[in-house]
């Protein structure tokens, strides 16, 4: 399988759940969005999490929201995981991944997904990062195009 979605274009509106299993849209944001797809039976994704919540910190004040995708049938596992471990982000489900496998294609868990502030996909993350790496966090900025540093 490849990615379905490429740097540079716009990316999909998708069809999720929230943590109370009502159906939403997940269109184009007018904020800039770091989308992490995850999966509780992922321990990279599972490690990575504390370090997006942290990373969500450090870029909310340049106007960027974290949000998690949970590839999980039940939301009762994935609200307990999140409040267990101080996980502030919204999460919402995609419970038969099929956002994740038909309209992105992810092939590696955890998947995040940059996108601009014009629904404009501006960089793919496949694999496990250390988001509290400043490194990372500047990529992320430069790709969003974000001026400020902090």
């Amino acid at each position: 399988m490849e990615l379905k979605v490429s740097v540079g274009e716009r990316f999909p509106a998708l069809q999720l759940e929230d943590l109370q299993g009502k159906p939403l849209t997940l269109a184009r944001q007018h904020d800039p969005l770091i989308l992490n797809v995850w999966a509780t039976w992922c321990p990279p994704c599972r490690k990575e999490l504390p370090g997006l919540q942290r990373l969500q910190k450090r870029l909310q004040n340049e106007g960027v929201s974290v949000l998690g995708m949970a590839v999980e049938a039940d939301a009762h596992v994935v609200r307990e995981y999140l409040i267990d471990r101080g996980i502030e982000f919204t999460s919402y489900l995609d419970p038969q991944m099929r956002m994740a496998n038909q309209v992105l294609g992810v092939r590696l868990y955890p998947a995040t997904f940059i996108i601009d502030g014009k629904g404009v996909l501006r960089m793919i993350v496949e694999g496990e990062r250390d988001w509290d790496d400043s490194a990372i966090a500047d990529q992320v900025r430069q790709a969003l195009d974000l001026h400020s540093g902090a």
